[in-house]
């Protein structure tokens, strides 16, 4: 999602540098908190949260202003983008994998190996250059959005849930929201620059329509999480400590 724009952040005058400003770092800020939460010990007994904390952490590194300058950590962000890139899908269907029922469950394997076997061959093939990235990404994205809405209706079928299935909601729908408004953002990004005079304005408003959608969709997952946690389990309730099956599978 960080890499639909590979430009520099411009800057307009006035009041929009700072609203920029106070945004993009509570955003990145915010990427850290699903992560720091696998401290919390109902939390981090849960397989799910923890890839879902690799992912965020994973998010927030390649999103540190500090790897962004000019003049910055050429090769530590080289890597990180090209970790991230490749990456961000799997570790997305990984999570939904880990919280599926058995059928659900094998179906996603099969597409997230099958993702990454053309990923590789992608890459092997053409080499980490911008028709593999938008290939990867826009094939991620769709995958991503599929499933998320697979796992939200899968909710809604159900009539008793487990604080488990409570918390998954959380997390299906701070996906179909942060990789839906990437959608939006790539098309206006690439759809709406057509004038040279505009194109700075244009990648400044899809940086700040990035960085609006991370912040809620990290704060949506937060929520989620802290669902969980604060919740006590039912008498009867599984807890899902090596991934979640449900008892209506």
């Amino acid at each position: 999602m960080r890499y639909i724009s590979k430009k520099d952040h411009p800057l307009k005058t006035g009041i929009y540098p700072v609203l920029f400003s106070i945004i993009s770092n509570i955003a990145i800020g915010l990427c850290f908190v699903p992560f720091l939460l696998l401290g919390w010990k109902r939390i981090r007994q849960v397989s799910t949260f923890w890839i879902l904390g690799m992912y965020w952490l994973l998010s927030g590194l390649v999103n540190l202003p500090m790897l962004q300058r000019p003049g910055g950590y050429h090769g530590l962000i080289s890597i990180l983008s090209r970790l991230y890139m490749t990456a961000e899908t799997p570790l997305v269907l990984l999570v939904f994998a880990s919280a599926s029922t058995r059928r659900l469950k094998r179906q996603l394997w099969l597409v997230m190996l099958l993702y990454i076997v053309g990923e590789s061959s992608l890459i092997g093939w053409k080499g980490y250059g911008r028709l593999s990235s938008e290939l990867i990404m826009g094939v991620g994205l769709l995958l991503i959005l599929l499933y998320s809405v697979v796992g939200l209706v899968l909710y809604l079928k159900r009539v008793e849930h487990t604080r488990f299935e409570n918390s998954m909601v959380f997390i299906y729908a701070a996906e179909l929201f942060a990789y839906g408004s990437a959608l939006i953002i790539y098309i206006f990004a690439h759809y709406h620059s057509l004038g040279s005079a505009s194109d700075s304005n244009n990648d400044t408003d899809s940086f700040l329509l990035y960085y609006i959608s991370l912040l809620l969709s990290a704060l949506v997952t937060c929520t989620g999480l802290g669902i969980y946690g604060i919740r006590k389990a039912g008498k009867t309730e599984f807890i899902p400590t090596g991934g979640y099956s449900s008892s209506s599978s």
